[in-house]
């Protein structure tokens, strides 16, 4: 069977996306849905924060702030076929709406609740491994698709 890249690639956004939800609806199942959800946070933490670091290693050697953390969430966001997205840089901030994510759209299926903290945590975890964990940044979850809003939004800026 010979498959081209593209169709692996595309087996495996698949194959992340369901494993992180059959991981998280079997840890709640068993240990109930809050502590799912804080092992979760710190899964999600641990691993952008350790994708940070890998592109710093391998791709964005000199990190520029914020084109390279632009550049970085480009990447995690073909990873894990997060579409429909909208960034933009105003001063300071940048914005990110996103219409179209298929681990959000998995969390909506299954009815347990809004995956904004592990984004929030996530975004945080990619700048602290891509910048260094001295970086010190704001990330705010304004909208989120799962609880009405037309899309989920996250404001990114650094403190001061």
């Amino acid at each position: 069977m010979n498959l081209t890249t593209e169709k692996l690639f595309e087996i495996a956004q698949y194959s992340f996306v369901r494993m992180d939800g059959a991981w998280f609806m079997a840890l709640a199942r068993k240990h109930g849905i809050e502590t799912a959800w804080e092992i979760d946070v710190d899964a999600w933490s641990q691993f952008s924060y350790v994708f940070g670091k890998k592109i710093r290693k391998d791709i964005i050697t000199n990190p520029v702030w914020p084109q390279s953390f632009l550049d970085t969430l480009e990447i995690f966001s073909k990873v894990l076929k997060i579409e429909g997205r909208k960034v933009s840089v105003e001063s300071d901030k940048i914005i990110v709406q996103v219409t179209d994510c298929e681990t959000q759209k998995a969390i909506a299926k299954a009815g347990i609740a809004d995956c904004g903290i592990v984004t929030v945590q996530a975004y945080q975890g990619i700048i602290k491994g891509l910048f260094g964990k001295e970086m010190g940044v704001n990330v705010q979850h304004t909208k989120n698709l799962n609880q009405g809003d037309d899309c989920c939004e996250v404001i990114i800026f650094p403190e001061n």
